[in-house]
C-alpha cells in the first residue's frame, strides 16, 4: 500500500482534506455540532471535567504543581551517584556524576529583570471557557477543535470527550505557567545543548523540529524539568504552525547515538502527550543516518507507536533522501544542505519580558 505521507512530498502537495477551508458538507455538520456541545459546556467548572486518560505507569509523572514546583528551593542533586532511571531498562545508563548544573534553570543565570513576572495562579474556579481560550493561543479556534475531530474519526461525542479531557489535562498540569513563564523557568542546560531547535520549512511548508539524540543524557537533569522543556516544545511548536501548514516535520537525528542517549520514560511520556493532548500536530518523521543502536531499539519502538504515527516515519541514510523532503535552502549544511544556521541559545536580555507586568495594559485588552 502506497504510503500518502511520501506521495505528499512526490506531489508537492499538502493533503488538506478535513482542515479549515477543506471541509465537505458533513465535515463541516460535524464541526457545527461539536461547537454546540462545546459552548453549552462553556460555564461548568473545568475542576469537574473527568480526569484526563490515564498515562502508562512507566511514563513521567508530576510531583506537584508546575507554579510551586517552581517557587519551592531545589533540593541539592545527589552528589557522587550516576542515575541510569531515564535509560532504557538500565542498559547503557549514563555514569555521570550529577553536578551543580543539575537543576539550574535559566532565570538563574540570565540578567537580572529579563525573566516574565511571577506566574499568579488562578485562585477562582476556571470554567471550560477560560481553560479553552488559554488553550486556543495563536490557533484558529476551528483549527484546534477540528484537530481532535479528525483524531476521532470525525465522532462528535468521542471527540468532544478527548478535547474536554485535554482542558483537563492542561489545568492540572497548569500549561498557562509553561507558556507564561517560557525558558526562564527551564534547564539551562537543556536549553545550551539544544536537544529540540526549530528551523526553516520542509517542502510542504512544515516547520522542521531537529532533535540530535546525542545531545541526550537522562542523568543530566531532573525528569520533571525534562518534562516541562518537552510541554514548552511543543507549545512552541504550535505557535509556528499556520494553515496551510498545521503539522511538524521532526527531523531525529541519530548519528553518533549511543544507549545512554534513550531515555525510556521521557519517550513514553512524548508519545502520551502527542496522541490525547497534541493530535494531528506531526507531519512526518525523519529518522537520520540511523545507527545499529537505533535499529536494535526501533524493535522495541514500533509497537508502541499508534498505526497513524507509525505511517509518518520515514528512515533517510543519505542527504540525498533527506532532501526528498527538505530543500538544500531550508537544510542546514550539517545535513548536506547549503543553510549556514546553527543552533546556539541566546540568554533572554534584561527588560525584553517589562510589558508583560502590565497589568492594567493586559486587562484592557482582554476586556477588549
Amino acid at each position: 500500500m502506497a504510503n500518502s505521507v511520501v506521495e505528499q512530498y512526490e506531489k508537492g502537495q499538502l493533503n488538506l482534506d478535513g482542515t479549515l477551508g477543506h471541509l465537505t458538507t458533513k465535515e463541516a455538520g460535524q464541526l457545527q455540532i461539536l461547537w454546540r456541545k462545546l459552548l453549552e459546556a462553556f460555564a461548568s467548572d473545568a475542576s469537574e471535567l473527568k480526569d484526563a486518560p490515564a498515562a502508562p505507569a512507566d511514563t513521567a509523572q508530576s510531583t506537584a504543581k508546575r507554579s510551586m514546583r517552581a517557587q519551592a528551593s531545589p533540593s541539592p542533586a545527589p552528589s557522587g551517584k550516576s542515575s541510569n532511571s531515564g535509560s532504557w531498562f538500565g542498559f547503557g545508563a549514563s555514569t555521570k556524576t550529577e553536578d551543580e548544573s543539575y537543576r539550574k534553570t535559566v532565570g538563574q543565570v540570565a540578567p537580572a529583570g529579563s525573566s516574565a513576572p511571577e506566574f499568579v495562579a488562578q485562585g477562582r474556579a476556571r470554567s471550560i471557557r477560560d481553560v479553552f481560550w488559554a488553550a486556543t493561543l495563536c490557533d484558529h479556534p476551528d483549527v484546534l477543535v477540528l484537530r481532535f475531530l479528525r483524531a476521532r474519526k470525525w465522532k462528535v461525542d468521542d471527540a468532544l470527550k478527548m478535547l474536554l479531557a485535554c482542558l483537563r489535562w492542561r489545568l492540572d498540569e497548569e500549561i498557562d505557567w509553561v507558556v507564561w513563564t517560557g525558558e526562564s523557568a527551564l534547564n539551562y542546560a537543556l536549553m545550551l545543548r539544544g536537544i529540540g531547535a526549530m528551523h526553516k520549512t520542509d517542502r510542504l511548508g512544515q516547520p522542521i523540529l531537529y532533535i540530535p539524540v546525542r545531545q541526550n543524557d537522562p542523568s543530566a537533569q531532573p525528569q520533571e524539568q525534562m518534562v516541562d522543556y518537552t510541554v514548552y516544545l511543543m507549545e512552541v511548536a504550535r505557535i509556528m504552525l499556520h494553515p496551510p501548514a498545521e503539522k511538524v516535520c521532526l527531523l531525529l537525528d541519530t548519528t553518533d547515538m549511543t544507549m545512554s542517549n534513550m531515555d525510556w520514560t521521557f519517550f513514553k511520556t512524548f508519545l502520551h502527550y502527542l496522541e490525547h493532548y497534541y493530535p494531528e500536530c506531526l507531519g512526518l518523521v525523519l529518522i537520520y543516518n540511523a545507527s545499529w543502536v537505533f535499529n536494535s531499539l526501533w524493535k522495541l519502538i514500533c509497537p508502541l507507536l499508534d498505526p497513524v504515527v507509525a505511517s509518518k516515519v520515514h528512515f533517510a541514510q543519505s542527504t540525498a533522501e533527506l532532501q526528498k523532503f527538505i530543500a538544500p535552502e531550508n537544510l542546514s549544511i550539517e545535513y548536506g544542505g547549503s543553510n549556514s544556521y546553527k543552533y546556539q541559545y541566546v540568554l533572554p536580555r534584561a527588560g525584553e519580558n517589562a510589558k508583560m507586568a502590565d497589568v492594567t495594559a493586559r486587562n484592557t485588552a482582554m476586556a477588549a
